[in-house]
């Protein structure tokens, strides 16, 4: 079942895009590397595998146990001579050369195993010793001379990460705490209601807030602004969202993104979404903490900036049609943008089916971001996502 964000009030046409128009400007979308992974799918596929100790009913319950983890973990640099792996019954302990041992995790074995050169889904089959002996050896080979461990410094002693001095960690509770001073400014932004526990059909309660092990997953939306589409026949409005992703452990590179959609279900699959901007950083070089920064405020500056001069932009988008006839729209948007025949067709199939006006520069936007929503490669994906945003900057 789908829930509408309920609407207290409409601004008239501060469509989403305007954020679309400045970031690519400024393309503070492309500090790092790839292409978005996100996807109407991606909250829903949290809330549907975290278990219940991952899973919070608010940033500020995140917020806490994020600093709590924190505090009782450390960064700790090591020299690679100083360590060593020991079998300990079934499982397989890391030793420093001062004799205290520490347990490794699912996720830090496996970072361990790949920097000697091992594949760690194959020694979790072998006996503890032997699988201690060929990290042993290859650690004896590998040239890193030191590594960053991320590690609990009191009993029991727990290693989460074991990564390269050159890593830069963003520690969750920063992010979190910069979400909640975005949420004492605009208290519309919150967490969107979900079937608790991700089971389908149960209490509905605030859900999109998840920290586990590994990283830190945070869906918000602001469902008190909802934002007029000149072309939406039904004039259900869109709403904006984002999504924050970060791992202090290296599982995943810090990225934050934003969209537009029409709904969200209790099991979190976003409805007309609409990707429009994004941050990714992988987590190398202390120049990420000052990028992370700078972006957070760079899309806090662009979704609260007056929007006139978009919006009137935005509004001769619907008027101004690429030609008078499909093909004359075909010939037009294969000669100024990076697509193919077939794709510029199947665009305009999906505007056609959808818009009101398929020549208009809006309609056939909506066309494009539609195939792109349809194609299963991220690669794919960017090409349509860029040529929507450069078919908006040639609007006069």
């Amino acid at each position: 079942m789908a829930v509408l964000a309920t609407p207290p009030r409409r601004p008239t046409l501060e469509l989403f895009h305007l954020v679309a128009l400045r970031a690519r400007r400024k393309e503070y979308h492309k500090t790092g590397t790839g292409v978005s992974a996100i996807t109407a799918y991606s909250a829903h596929r949290q809330w549907a595998s975290r278990p219940p100790d991952e899973r919070y009913a608010s940033v500020h319950a995140l917020f806490d146990a994020a600093r709590a983890r924190r505090r009782r973990i450390e960064e700790h640099t090591i020299e690679t001579g100083e360590f060593r792996t020991e079998a300990d019954g079934e499982a397989l302990t890391l030793r420093e050369s001062s004799s205290r041992t520490a347990a490794l995790t699912h996720w830090s074995f496996g970072q361990l195993a790949t920097i000697a050169g091992a594949p760690p889904n194959y020694l979790r089959t072998l006996p503890a010793s032997i699988a201690s002996n060929a990290i042993n050896y290859g650690l004896q080979r590998n040239r890193r001379d030191q590594h960053q461990l991320f590690v609990e410094p009191t009993a029991p002693w727990t290693v989460h990460a074991i990564t390269s001095p050159r890593y830069a960690r963003v520690h969750h509770d920063e992010l979190a705490g910069r979400v909640l001073d975005l949420m004492a400014l605009h208290p519309a932004w919150h967490l969107p209601l979900g079937y608790k526990d991700g089971e389908f059909g149960a209490e509905k309660i605030p859900s999109g807030a998840y920290l586990g092990d590994r990283d830190m997953f945070l869906f918000l939306v602001d469902g008190n602004r909802d934002l007029d589409d000149p072309t939406d026949r039904t004039h259900a409005g869109l709403f904006r969202g984002f999504i924050l992703r970060n791992s202090d452990v290296g599982a995943a590179a810090l990225t934050l993104d934003l969209f537009l959609f029409r709904m969200v279900c209790g099991n979190h699959i976003i409805w007309g979404f609409q990707h429009v901007a994004g941050f990714r950083r992988r987590h190398v070089g202390a120049s990420i903490q000052e990028a992370w920064t700078m972006s957070l405020d760079t899309v806090r500056a662009a979704l609260d900036a007056d929007t006139a001069a978009e919006r009137s932009v935005l509004l001769r988008s619907t008027t101004q049609e690429l030609g008078n006839t499909r093909e004359a729209v075909l010939d037009a948007v294969v000669q100024r943008l990076d697509l193919s025949q077939k794709q510029a067709a199947e665009a305009y199939t999906l505007a056609e089916t959808h818009e009101t006006n398929p020549r208009s520069v809006w309609g056939y936007v909506q066309g494009l971001t539609r195939l792109s929503q349809r194609t299963p490669w991220q690669d794919g994906r960017f090409v349509l996502d860029r040529a929507a945003s450069r078919l908006m900057t040639t609007v006069h």
